[in-house]
């Protein structure tokens, strides 16, 4: 069971066939799996089109399955990725994961892009920040993706926010 999307090596080949690819190149081979895992979780937390392939199996299986089934079959999959019928994990999703990993691994932080991104001025004698609150960050950095590729290419995967998802429960 993995607990990033793809792998190391497929990262490094991934960054090979890239130019200005040298934060993953130049990186500690023990950082690299961290940054992945914590590129995962960023990417875990969105909300995503489908269920997992999990839960999607066990509905096709039982038509009146329950929430605690449905529970069962959500913690026995990991990551969010495949979903439903899939069997495998999409290449773009990997490579999300790889983009995002590069973002964290070259210094960026979505907290600090966040708070970043309402500065209008900063003095440094007698220290002090200006803040513009007014000012609508991006949505990938809303959303805590670092990398504005990753997030391109995230999109086509991710729920629509003014959908409601309604279940009844009986």
């Amino acid at each position: 069971m993995s607990t990033f999307y793809g792998t190391t090596a497929k990262a490094t080949a991934y960054f090979a066939a890239k130019l200005h690819a040298t934060v993953w190149s130049g990186a500690v081979a023990a950082d690299r799996p961290k940054a992945l895992l914590a590129a995962a979780k960023i990417i875990d937390a969105l909300n995503f089109k489908g269920y997992k392939s999990t839960v999607y199996a066990a509905m096709l299986a039982n038509s009146s399955i329950t929430q605690a089934d449905i529970r069962v079959a959500e913690v026995a999959q990991e990551l969010e990725f495949p979903r439903d019928a899939d069997a495998t994990v999409p290449v773009a999703i990997e490579e999300a994961c790889y983009e995002i990993a590069y973002a964290l691994l070259d210094g960026r932080d979505p907290e600090m892009e966040l708070e970043a991104l309402a500065v209008t001025s900063q003095r440094y004698a007698a220290v002090g920040t200006s803040y513009d609150r007014s000012v609508s960050p991006s949505a990938h950095i809303l959303n805590g993706v670092p990398s504005m590729v990753a997030w391109r290419i995230l999109l086509p995967y991710l729920r629509d926010s003014n959908e409601i998802k309604l279940s009844r429960v009986s």
